[in-house]
């Protein structure tokens, strides 16, 4: 569940909280997108009081999703290792005038932390903008949208063009010609 009960962390700096938990997180939204997670994130970490009004959560997250290659479509598996660190300070110790320290500060409420939220959006914070099953992916025919790994399909693959650009690929072989090169 990822609450921690932090009255006795706040009282005594000498306490620490031990993180290694697992999350119970089925699939993770980025964007309009969302992705089923394989392997659940699971959490190992400590939760330090810093100075008696300020606590820090650091540790580290893995887990495996599954996302779309983004060339062929494919499914692909997507380990994540990711590490964090973060200043959590109580909503009522934010009542005054905001400082550096406090402005990168998540505020929690009451004597316990959710580490919930934060931790999703470590998660989305993680997540590659662009994955491939295979560096050298052939993507999808864009006649078709046959899988190119999978080999050819059969289509037609000189190059069609977009008709507005033809007066600048005549005025492209008119100058290649005068130079003597051919298109």
């Amino acid at each position: 569940m990822l609450c921690y009960d932090v009255r006795n962390l706040l009282a005594d700096p000498q306490n620490v909280i031990t993180v290694d938990e697992t999350m119970d997180t089925e699939s993770v939204s980025f964007g309009s997108e969302i992705y089923p997670v394989l392997d659940k994130p699971h959490v190992r970490g400590v939760i330090e009081n810093l100075d008696g009004k300020a606590l820090r959560c650091s540790g580290q997250m893995e887990l495996t999703l599954q996302m779309p290659c983004s060339r062929c479509m494919d499914p692909v598996r997507v380990p994540l290792s990711l590490q964090f660190e973060q200043r959590f300070i109580q909503s009522r110790e934010l009542a005054g005038p905001d400082t550096d320290d406090e402005s990168e500060a998540e505020a929690f409420d009451g004597m316990v932390l959710d580490l919930n939220e934060f931790l999703n959006g470590e998660i989305s914070l993680g997540v590659p903008m662009k994955v491939l099953c295979r560096p050298d992916c052939k993507g999808l025919c864009p006649k078709c949208g046959h899988n190119l790994n999978e080999g050819p399909c059969g289509c037609d693959q000189t190059e069609d063009t977009n008709p507005a650009w033809d007066s600048l690929k005549s005025l492209l072989k008119a100058h290649n010609n005068q130079d003597g090169h051919e298109v």
